[in-house]
């Protein structure tokens, strides 16, 4: 059975994990609703960092709904490839967005940024 839990070993937990990233993107995906951004990170396994600033979706209930969805895309990706440390942006428009078509969108995103890690 797939352990599909989010532990802190998947996580970017700290502003200079962040900061990593945005200062050295090597791959991106862009959608009118999100922003992933990408570098190596030289482990074994991808680590996620979410943002959804409130400017862009006005509620908390919907700010939580984007990073759920996107942990739930993350947590079902293979991890086969080698590790990158993935920043996903919330777009202004998101919170319009149904669960399934969020849920879809995230899953194209992840996988035109691995494929083109590769």
């Amino acid at each position: 059975m797939n352990d599909y839990s989010f532990p802190r070993k998947d996580r970017l937990l700290d502003a200079a994990a962040y900061g990593r990233v945005f200062d050295a993107v090597e791959v991106r995906a862009s959608h009118k609703y999100l922003l992933l951004l990408a570098t190596s990170n030289h482990l074994d396994h991808h680590r996620l960092g979410v943002i959804v600033a409130r400017k862009n979706v006005k509620h908390a209930v919907q700010r939580n709904r984007f990073k759920r969805i996107v942990r739930e895309v993350f947590r079902h990706q293979d991890h086969k490839s080698p590790g990158l440390d993935v920043i996903v942006m919330a777009r202004k428009g998101v919170d319009t967005l149904d669960n399934q078509t969020l849920s879809t969108i995230v899953r194209q995103q992840w996988q035109k940024l691995v494929g083109s890690e590769a």
